[in-house]
């Protein structure tokens, strides 16, 4: 007897949810009205495109970098990003080798990050370009002499 209750209850917990999934599925007919995109009447079958419209969103950037010629192999880690912080290169670059490649990008890029073990530097695009070398500018302090008097003894 207590069997049949317990095979009673798993069959309603089993059937109520199988009930109540098929029975929300309503298919809806779709009212005209709503397929009009605009209160003029017009429907995207009758928007015209400019034929100057650019269609890309992505385009060719290349990015390279002049070596610095030096005796001592210095390898370090190269990461190259966009200006708002996207990686787009990382790998491990040998500084007095010369690099350069092509990345398919997001149409709009301005700037171009670079990442050098510490140093970082940024440039811009122009003509799909972004260019880069290994110099580092460094501020020099001006030196202040003490020159002492002439005829002072």
């Amino acid at each position: 007897m207590k069997n049949s209750k317990t095979r009673g209850l798993s069959f309603l917990v089993l059937i109520i949810p199988v009930i109540t999934l098929f029975s929300s599925c309503v298919k809806d007919q779709i009212d005209e009205s709503t397929q009009q995109l605009t209160p003029s009447g017009e429907t995207i079958d009758d928007l015209v495109v400019s034929a100057f419209f650019d269609w890309e969103t992505t385009e060719e950037l290349t990015v390279s970098i002049e070596g610095l010629p030096v005796d001592v192999g210095v390898s370090k880690k190269l990461t190259l990003l966009t200006g708002e912080g996207t990686e787009i290169y990382g790998g491990t670059h040998a500084m007095h080798e010369d690099f350069e490649m092509t990345f398919d990008l997001v149409s709009g890029v301005d700037e171009i990050v670079m990442k050098y073990g510490e140093a970082v530097k940024t440039a811009e695009v122009n003509n799909h370009t972004a260019s880069f070398n290994f110099e580092v500018e460094r501020e020099v302090d001006p030196l202040n002499f003490d020159f002492p008097e002439l005829g002072a003894e």
